[in-house]
């Protein structure tokens, strides 16, 4: 709280001067004191836990803007930057929410490319109006939000100067089940695991969108038919779905035969950006810090990062009974974990000697954690974290 950098504020009863303890709502809620640096925000709860969230790429732009590329080397810039003035390091960051998306410019005008968004797989693509993201379509499913903007018109109507024909395409993830099944928990294991690797994932997404080419050469009652997303909704709704997926393969083979086909060009244009910035600077968008040195009601493990409610109430780490839950009903998940904290001497064992080594390897991990960071943080530093008694911390 000592940063220079961060000034923080509390809300408080203007009347009695008592610190809000309530919501909007009327709810019970924790107490906690909020700062602001470049888009981040800094939020401090009175029962320990620290939350950081913003973005990355509008805090390379001193928190202006998102609409310029934002590259591996930006990234590593961003996180140095951090690391110097907050003494944040992507070890400690556990992700809990992540964005994917790469800016393109279109050839025609983006707005067109909107409009003829109809559908993401089989749900509605719907215009919404946020007043710092501007207007734009999006789509939920459960564990992710489709999103596309017209990034330009967007940031001409903040007076900057974006380029011309600016798009955005987005996948927001809101839950984490899709990068925890890739092993990854925390920033060091998304960098790790490379954002390029995502490519692939963001590339399919564009290709579920149901998308109307107005260039296209099609009979006016087809036009008329396909151009309709109530329509396309229809046919789901009264459960269609045959009719359905046999139109949506027609008007696919009329756009492939189309020499324009706008749908494929934009497809084209985003692998190459991605190819372009060098590994691929799939945005890592919102990153979440939340302390784990106070109890919290997710079980979590503090080194792998996995769920531990199946063991018991007092339990810190994953450890045998954990181990056994996962190897029993999620082997994915469970073959993920062999692979990071068994040695090879172990390979070749029992199933008992597996599980032993690989919880004592877990157990070694969270030692080795506490020992780096005592060691990094020392008593002189002046040290966000330790303003609050905090010896680890974790970014999600």
């Amino acid at each position: 709280m000592d940063n220079p950098l961060l000034y923080f504020t509390q809300e408080v009863n203007t009347t009695t001067g008592e610190i809000r303890r309530t919501n909007k709502k009327g709810k019970e809620q924790t107490p906690s004191q909020t700062a602001y640096y470049n888009d981040l925000t800094f939020k401090i709860f009175d029962s320990g836990n620290i939350y950081i969230y913003g973005s990355l790429h509008k805090y390379f732009n001193k928190g202006l803007h998102n609409y310029n590329d934002f590259d591996i080397n930006a990234i590593r810039g961003v996180l140095n930057d951090l690391h110097d003035k907050f003494d944040i390091t992507t070890e400690q960051c556990i992700l809990r929410n992540i964005e994917l998306g790469i800016n393109i410019k279109t050839p025609i005008e983006p707005n067109t490319i909107l409009d003829n968004c109809f559908l993401h797989k089989t749900d509605l693509l719907v215009y919404q109006i946020h007043s710092d993201e501007g207007r734009y379509k999006q789509c939920e499913h459960s564990q992710y939000i489709v999103k596309i903007y017209n990034k330009t018109l967007h940031y001409q109507k903040k007076g900057l100067h974006p380029p011309t024909n600016l798009l955005r395409f987005e996948l927001k993830f809101c839950k984490m089940k899709y990068f925890k099944e890739l092993g990854i928990f925390t920033l060091n294991d998304l960098l790790e695991y490379g954002l390029h690797n995502f490519k692939s994932r963001i590339l399919l997404a564009w290709n579920d969108i149901l998308y109307f080419d107005n260039t296209v050469m099609i009979d006016e009652k087809k036009r008329n038919k396909f151009n309709n997303p109530n329509y396309w909704t229809g046919l789901i709704k009264n459960g269609q779905r045959s009719l359905f997926y046999k139109n949506k393969n027609e008007l696919y083979k009329l756009i492939e035969n189309n020499p324009n086909n706008i749908k494929q060009q934009l497809a084209e244009i985003m692998s190459k950006k991605i190819d372009e910035l060098n590994i691929k600077s799939t945005q890592i968008d919102t990153l979440y810090i939340r302390s784990i040195c106070t109890p919290t009601s997710d079980k979590i493990c503090s080194v792998t990062g996995y769920d531990i409610s199946m063991q018991k109430s007092n339990s810190k780490l994953l450890s045998h009974t954990g181990i056994k839950f996962y190897k029993k009903h999620n082997y994915k998940l469970y073959k993920q974990i062999e692979r990071k904290y068994l040695s090879t001497i172990w390979i070749n064992s029992d199933e008992q000697t597996k599980i032993r080594e690989i919880a004592h390897n877990i157990r070694n991990s969270c030692s080795n954690q506490k020992i780096k960071q005592e060691r990094l943080y020392i008593p002189t530093q002046s040290n966000l974290l330790n303003q609050f008694n905090l010896n680890t911390v974790k970014y999600g």
